[in-house]
């Protein structure tokens, strides 16, 4: 019988072992995303036959899996099958999320028409180039070098680092902008509000780096993020104070070229079908996305 069980903060090592075995591109490999998010997806994870499987449940949709992680060569002919009964047996069918394009290729190798993959084009991620975030050179950033010139016109701002100095006052900062924001019982503004909570709180644990914006000695802006593989970050968390224009923009800049200079890619993470989000992340330029996809597992060419 396969138990899974609750996420804890105790499991970090766990997961970072697993996550570093392969140079993985995936916004959903990293422990502090699932960390911060886990009550709101009701994260929790076994170990199979070696293989880190992680199982969410959101809201009332079927609960899912993503793509098993192995320390070594994966044994998906293993694993699958073991999770498609442990799943049909609770009565739900097997459905694997945010599985990259190389572990797809290798499933379906492993498991030939087995496994039905859709493209899940709402959770792609958005990966730029560090030095284009940091240079914004030529025409297609022209618009990003203008609303910074505004932002630097207009206001006289300090950035500083993230750490024990301001943590307090980030989060103090964030419920109240998150408090003007619509309807206070809205489900989405109480699980971000939980997740940057969770961020915060547990900032040294999770190793992350933050980077912070002020103006007249008020915060107006932060970011947090950290290393995904040993060339690209992922910015896990990026909020400003939209009464001071352009303060998006320079969060975003500021904190690539303080904190990720020294590697090649950022990764920002998915627009989750949001269209303003989408047009957003699109006009900084992508250099590519990271395709994830859909997985439906079949018993004889039936969904199980």
């Amino acid at each position: 019988m396969i138990i899974f069980k609750d996420i804890q903060l105790d499991d970090k090592p766990l997961f970072d072992r697993y996550f570093s075995a392969k140079p993985y591109e995936n916004s959903e490999f990293s422990f502090t995303n699932l960390f911060i998010w886990r009550l709101s997806y009701h994260f929790q994870f076994a170990v199979i036959h070696d293989h880190l499987c992680i199982m969410a449940l959101y809201r009332n949709q079927y609960p899912c899996i993503f793509a098993p992680l192995s320390l070594n060569t994966p044994s998906y002919e293993k694993v699958l099958p073991v999770l498609a009964r442990t799943f049909h047996e609770k009565g739900y069918p097997l459905v694997l999320k945010s599985v990259p394009e190389q572990q797809k290729d290798e499933i379906q190798k492993a498991l030939p028409g087995r496994i039905l993959f859709r493209e899940d084009r709402n959770n792609f991620d958005y990966v730029y180039l560090s030095s284009d975030l940091i240079k914004l050179k030529g025409k297609k950033f022209r618009q990003k070098r203008n609303h910074l010139n505004r932002f630097l016109k207009n206001y006289v701002f300090q950035y500083e680092e993230m750490s024990d100095h301001n943590l307090e006052e980030c989060l103090k900062t964030e419920l109240n902008w998150l408090s003007k924001q619509g309807d206070g019982e809205d489900e989405s503004i109480l699980e971000e509000k939980q997740a940057i909570g969770e961020a915060i709180n547990h900032f040294h644990e999770l190793k992350l780096t933050g980077g912070v914006i002020r103006i007249n000695n008020k915060v107006i802006a932060f970011a947090l993020g950290e290393l995904l593989n040993p060339d690209m970050a992922v910015i896990h968390i990026e909020k400003a104070n939209i009464d001071y224009k352009g303060s998006f923009n320079m969060i975003n800049h500021m904190f690539a070229h303080h904190a990720w200079s020294h590697v090649t890619y950022i990764n920002r993470e998915e627009d989750m079908g949001i269209l303003g989000l989408r047009k957003a992340k699109e006009s900084y330029n992508p250099i590519k996305m990271v395709k994830k996809h859909t997985g439906f597992y079949l018993e004889e060419g039936v969904l199980l």
